[in-house]
């Protein structure tokens, strides 16, 4: 385990099992790509054209440790998909602020002093399920959260 820890760092995640440990290692590359056109520019400032789209390359790795801290095995996946995409055109119309009174009208930051105090501290109905902490799991992110460990969780 020593060894695995110096040559990929701390894991992502971490849980029990019934015969030792799991630990997790996850990388994410996103790539965005987007493009817009406004006739801002040319003074008329009410269409606005935009495009982008989105894809991810992933890996994660899963290594499962014995009682006695030795690797018992590993796991790698690898994917890449599409995340999606979409474009608008937009026409705007609208009212032209002349005088700007936001910072006058901006709840002060005394306000909300102490506000989290007063607040029932968040529970979970499965914390030995939890995915940063749980005893019971790991759940990989970007797992929705209609399903997964987190569907349980109250705020």
């Amino acid at each position: 385990m020593v060894q695995v820890m110096a040559e990929l760092g701390p894991p992502l995640r971490l849980s029990a099992t019934e015969s030792g440990y799991v630990m997790a290692w996850e990388h994410w590359r996103i790539t965005e790509n987007s493009i817009g056109f406004s006739l801002g520019a040319m003074g008329a400032d009410f269409l606005s054209i935009d495009w982008g789209e989105a894809t991810v390359d992933g890996e994660f790795m899963l290594l499962t440790f014995d009682s006695d801290h030795m690797l018992s095995g590993a796991t790698l996946s690898e994917w890449s998909g599409d995340l999606g995409g979409g474009s608008a055109i937009q026409p705007f119309v609208g009212v032209v602020d002349v005088v700007d009174v936001n910072d006058l009208v901006n709840a002060l930051p005394q306000h909300g002093w102490g506000a989290s105090y007063l607040l029932p501290l968040p529970e979970a109905l499965n914390a030995r399920s939890r995915p940063d902490m749980g005893n019971t799991g790991i759940q990989q992110r970007g797992t929705p959260t209609g399903i997964g460990q987190q569907t349980l969780e109250m705020e």
